[in-house]
Order: structure tokens, then C-alpha cells, then sequence
């Protein structure tokens, strides 16, 4: 199977709406509704395991083609570098998933003074581990869809405005216009100010 800067562009896309989705199902600490608990955290590690495993899927297709070619081995550096930030946001849910327990094998004795503290700091945790599984979501997804947005060519009423602005270098044609010829030559308007 090939692929071509279209589909590279699509599997990009696809990857960074995936870790939005992911970043959306974030449990938000003091929340009644989506608080931090062991089932949901549980799920989200395991579909962030889901979409590691899709990015390491990603590159090993492109590696596996015989010769590379600037863009393939570009594409290939672009997933990779969506690995470091997933792998901060598995780390972080690790760790609320460890704290969670904690808090769970000791609900018991949470209105001894020790325990208290200890499920404070627990708590603290858990706000900071799910403030950087955020942070790293977010780099993720945002890395991959301006890799998107650099590999994309211009819309073609873009690059039709640019070559009719007096200002901004001209674009190369990526594709044949579909704009009528007249429409194509039509005088500039831009005005001399006196």
C-alpha cells in the first residue's frame, strides 16, 4: 500500500482528532459529573494504549516502504513526535491511577490525621497528573494537525487571492484551477493612497 501527502494528511488529521477525543473524556477533579474515578481512568489508558499503538502502526508502515522519499520520511518524524507527549499523558494516568487506589484502600481511615494528609496529597496528585495529561493531549493533537496544516496545500481560493495580491509572493500551482479564465485575469483593485 502507498501513500501519497492526501493520505498522510488524513492519517495525521485522524491521529490528532483522536487525542482530542481523548483529551475531551478527561476526568476534571471536583467535578460531580466526570470526577476521577478507577473504571473511567482505567478506560483511558487503555484507549491512549490503543492510540499508541496506532502511532507506532503509523510509522512501521511508512519504515517498511523500500525507499523513502523526503515527504514519507517526514511524515515518519511527524508521528514519532506525537510518542513523547502520549507517553507523558500514560505516565501521568499511571499515576492517577495509583493514587486512586491509594485513596480507595484508604477510605477507611480517613478521619484518622495521618490518612488525611496522605489523602490530601493523594488528591493533589491526582489534580496535577490529570492537569499534565492535558497539557500532553493537547501538544499531541496540536503537533500532528500543524504538521497537517504545513504538508497541506493552500485551499484554491487562497492561493487565487494571493496571486491577485500585490503583496504576497505568489504560491506555486498545486492542481489545474477550476476558476473561469475571466475571473482568473481580472484587473487588481488594490488603490494607491496619496
Amino acid at each position: 500500500m502507498n501513500t501519497t501527502p492526501v493520505s498522510d494528511a488524513r492519517a495525521l488529521r485522524s491521529a490528532a482528532e483522536n487525542f482530542d477525543a481523548l483529551r475531551g473524556k478527561l476526568p476534571i477533579p471536583g467535578d460531580p459529573h466526570r470526577g476521577p474515578d478507577s473504571v473511567t481512568v482505567a478506560k483511558q489508558i487503555s484507549e491512549l494504549g490503543k492510540r499508541i499503538t496506532a502511532l507506532g502502526d503509523e510509522i512501521l508502515f511508512r519504515t517498511a516502504i523500500p525507499e523513502l522519499d523526503a515527504h514519507t520520511a517526514r511524515v515518519i518524524s511527524d508521528f514519532a513526535a506525537a510518542v513523547e507527549p502520549a507517553g507523558e499523558v500514560a505516565s501521568a494516568l499511571g499515576s492517577v491511577a495509583h493514587q486512586l487506589s491509594f485513596l480507595e484502600r484508604t477510605e477507611h481511615l480517613r478521619d484518622q490525621p495521618d490518612a488525611m494528609d496522605a489523602r490530601e496529597a493523594a488528591t493533589l496528585v491526582i489534580g496535577d497528573a490529570l492537569g499534565l495529561a492535558d497539557a500532553s493531549l493537547r501538544d499531541a493533537s496540536y503537533s500532528l494537525y500543524a504538521t497537517v496544516a504545513a504538508a497541506s496545500p493552500p485551499p484554491r481560493q487562497l492561493r487565487a487571492a494571493r496571486s491577485r495580491s500585490t503583496t504576497a509572493p505568489l504560491l506555486p500551482a498545486a492542481a489545474p484551477s477550476t476558476v473561469p479564465s475571466t475571473a482568473a485575469a481580472a484587473p487588481s483593485r488594490t488603490t494607491r493612497v496619496r
